[in-house]
């Protein structure tokens, strides 16, 4: 096999993540929550900042559940060893039932078939599956009516190893001004629980808030909330209230490889969008739009260099992007640049970004891919260093 020297082969652009950042995140979250439970969301990578170490983290400050989004997120979670309680929260087909029970976590339902195939599956295994009915208040993605909720509940109910854990919902809309689409979600999934309390139906875990609706609905917390964006430091919209103060946890930094110093008239990158109107400097980034850093932020996107701003210029291009340092004088090949975050007092958030492209904070964050390292710091230091290419670790 190949023998690799770590520090020779890592990529000049990586993914920075504080993890001191993430723990007093969620700490500050459950105080807040009080007794109601905290299932962290680390579906999509962790949001970008690495699944199974901020599964890790948040299981180590507090978070009693964790949650994912297919059964491939949940078997990664699994095979490095994490024991906590995971929910999967989207659809799985009846022929993954098996699945399901073998990597002990419980699983969303809105089709009696899959109940049915789990009901199967468990008894083969001599266990029992844990589900939880997800009913549509309104996202119209997955759930069933509310009207048919308590009938759904009932016939749950006379399965064989089937262990009804949670009953639940979600908000489309829980980070805007305008709550009143929300009351209404909250009213019909009360007015569920009363007619269940009536049959003498217990159902031990009752969950529809968001990081939206934690901030701004305590009357849906219920006995549990789901929380992703808050964990990893960032606000879903200017919107909503800040009881409380976060951290971010993430930042995008790559090291300059190249400088160019340009002449009047001059063109950079694909389709020579940028002309020099003047003699000019400029230096390349090792990163592009294949890692995640948008397109869109050809010609209008800045970054950060010697704590100060720095434009984008021309195309950026699958695996590069210009920036314009006529006014570093002092820039050298090797110097850090910060792509998303801080640098001393100046500061280019995921709200920012989202801001120049049209998109939201989920989106920018959640983009950067598998290509970029993942470096971990706890205390000022790098503690790990994950590299999915080279599939190798480096720890501390």
């Amino acid at each position: 096999m190949l023998s690799l020297n770590y520090n020779k082969v890592l990529r000049p652009a990586w993914v920075e993540v504080d993890l001191n950042a993430v723990a007093h995140n969620v700490r500050t979250i459950k105080r807040h929550l009080g007794g109601v439970k905290l299932l962290a969301v680390v579906k999509a990578n962790g949001y970008g900042l690495g699944a199974v170490m901020m599964a890790r983290e948040v299981v180590a400050n507090g978070a009693d559940y964790l949650g994912v989004v297919m059964l491939d997120e949940a078997y990664e979670l699994r095979r490095a060893g994490i024991a906590a309680p995971i929910v999967n929260t989207a659809a799985i087909y009846p022929d993954q039932a098996d699945y399901v029970v073998d990597l002990d976590i419980e699983q969303m339902i809105d089709r009696y078939e899959i109940a049915a195939a789990l009901s199967q599956a468990a008894q083969r295994a001599n266990t029992a599956a844990r589900v939880h009915l997800k009913v549509d208040t309104g996202m119209s993605r997955y759930g069933v009516h509310p009207s048919r909720a308590v009938q759904e509940i009932q016939r749950l109910l006379t399965l064989p190893n089937i262990r009804v854990m949670g009953l639940f919902s979600h908000f489309p809309m829980s980070d805007g001004v305008d709550k009143s689409f929300a009351l209404l979600q909250i009213e019909r999934m009360r007015e569920i629980k009363r007619d269940l309390a009536a049959q003498a139906i217990v159902i031990p875990l009752w969950h529809m808030a968001n990081s939206g609706g934690v901030l701004d609905l305590p009357s849906a917390h219920f006995d549990m909330v789901r929380v992703g964006l808050l964990n990893y430091g960032y606000w879903p919209s200017f919107d909503v209230q800040r009881p409380f103060e976060l951290e971010p946890a993430m930042s995008v930094k790559a090291k300059i490889v190249a400088i160019r110093d340009i002449q009047r008239g001059d063109t950079v990158g694909y389709g020579r969008k940028f002309m020099a109107k003047q003699d000019e400097r400029i230096a390349i980034l090792p990163i592009g739009y294949a890692d995640g850093y948008d397109r869109a932020l050809s010609k209008i996107g800045q970054v950060l260099l010697h704590g100060k701003r720095a434009s984008i210029i021309g195309g950026l291009c699958m695996d590069a992007t210009f920036i314009k340092i006529t006014d570093f004088p002092e820039a050298k090949i090797g110097d850090p640049v910060t792509l998303m975050g801080f640098d001393g007092e100046q500061n280019i958030s995921p709200h920012d970004i989202a801001a120049l492209i049209g998109s939201v904070s989920y989106d920018v964050i959640a983009q950067f891919g598998r290509r970029l390292p993942r470096v971990y710091m706890r205390n000022g230091a790098v503690v790990r260093i994950d590299n999915s290419l080279t599939a190798q670790i480096a720890s501390a």
